[in-house]
């Protein structure tokens, strides 16, 4: 049964297509480029609601941690539901196969106290696929260009390369949509904004204004792309948040397909553990795929597993009935290890950057160097990353 219910719900359904006038695209964090929109999933069957066990309700939490409400009507927000939704009634099936990973990310997003929205990004960007690449070397669900990725210690190539995996890619958006907010008076139009089209070159637009009563951004000078970026954003949360309103019905999550993190104490293959849970292979691929593209998963990191296969798989790993893997060989200069170095502050790095560029935790580091959570760091400074021994 748990195998038909994840099946179901999370089966990949293909795109249509759009000419090239009406092809949304996303500029990324330096401006440098667009991504093609996401177009309209192909529905998928659906089970009756009475043969599911239902989560605390996805839809309902999104609707209450939204910023934007009631949803307000413009021009440019009805293009974009007519655009996403040319047939309501199929709209709400095609976020089925995206709604583990989307469930996943407002669950991070509202524990960092910022707007439901953000669980819009993925869809408008990438449609929630971790592999997406966009133009300027974007990559990610998100997706974040090279330097960004650098910058919240993401670094590394292929295999390596945290843009793929899905906890550290979200980590590092989160992050830096959580710097943004800080940077422009918490204004969630700027927030956004500054993810789409760059902080720098929103500063530059926003020259002697006040960020916090900033309600338009038809006059700064901004590309299209951006101002539509919001467009989107709010289509969504309309289509999502009042779908009574627009003709949708939306897919009901069961609590065993939501997604949590499971630490297994060794190496496995994600197809074989596939296998053993009766979750497609594909869906745990596409949830951990730079585990995937490792070739084994790592002890130390945690897998994005359905909350319905978590106990199973700790007790497969307890009773040694999981298969022992071995991860393929990966350039140690890709992951930085803090044995006895230190580091050298440069700009845009922070305490929590440092920790995941080093795998180090935050509290160790604070505690080796005798900071806490307010300090502010100065370029130059050396960082301890190891304690006295």
């Amino acid at each position: 049964m748990r195998a038909w219910l994840l099946a179901t719900l999370l089966a990949v359904a293909g795109c249509a297509t759009h000419s090239p006038r009406e092809s949304s695209v996303a500029i990324t964090q330096s401006g440098a480029g667009a991504m093609p929109e996401p177009s309209l999933l192909q529905p998928a069957p659906v089970p009756p609601a009475s043969r599911l066990t239902l989560a605390p309700d996805l839809w309902q939490r999104f609707a209450a941690a939204r910023h934007w409400q009631p949803c307000e009507l413009t021009p440019g927000v009805s293009k974009w539901i007519g655009r996403y939704a040319p047939k309501p009634e199929r709209f709400g099936a095609s976020l089925a196969p995206m709604a583990p990973l989307m469930d996943y990310v407002l669950a991070r997003a509202s524990a960092a106290g910022l707007p439901g929205e953000i669980m819009l990004v993925p869809i408008v960007e990438s449609h929630y696929r971790p592999d997406a690449r966009g133009p300027g070397g974007a990559l990610g669900m998100w997706p974040l260009m090279p330097d960004t990725a650098r910058r919240f210690g993401l670094a590394g190539r292929g295999a390596s390369d945290g843009r793929i995996d899905v906890r550290g890619s979200t980590d590092a958006a989160l992050r830096l949509l959580e710097i943004n907010s800080d940077a422009f008076s918490g204004n969630p139009k700027l927030m956004f904004a500054a993810y789409n089209a760059g902080a720098y070159r929103l500063r530059k637009a926003l020259a002697g204004r006040d960020y916090a009563s900033m309600r338009s951004l038809d006059d700064l000078g901004l590309p299209r792309v951006t101002r539509e970026y919001l467009d989107k954003i709010k289509a969504l949360g309309c289509l999502i948040g009042e779908p009574s309103r627009f003709g949708v019905e939306l897919p009901p999550l069961p609590a065993e397909a939501r997604l949590v993190e499971v630490s297994l104490p060794l190496p496995v293959a994600l197809d074989t553990l596939a296998a053993r849970l009766s979750v497609p292979a594909a869906d745990l691929r596409r949830w951990n795929l730079g585990t995937h593209a490792r070739g084994a998963s790592d002890p130390a990191v945690p897998l994005l597993l359905p909350q319905g296969t978590a106990a199973l798989a700790t007790e497969l790993a307890a009773a040694g009935r999981l298969e022992r893997a071995e991860p393929r060989r990966i350039a140690a200069a890709n992951t930085p290890r803090a044995g006895g170095r230190t580091h050298r502050v440069s700009s845009g790095d922070s305490l929590w950057t440092i920790s995941k560029r080093y795998r180090v935790r935050m509290a160790d580091l604070m505690r080796w160097n005798g900071l806490n959570k307010r300090s502010v760091l100065r370029i130059g400074q050396t960082i301890q990353l190891q304690g006295n021994t």
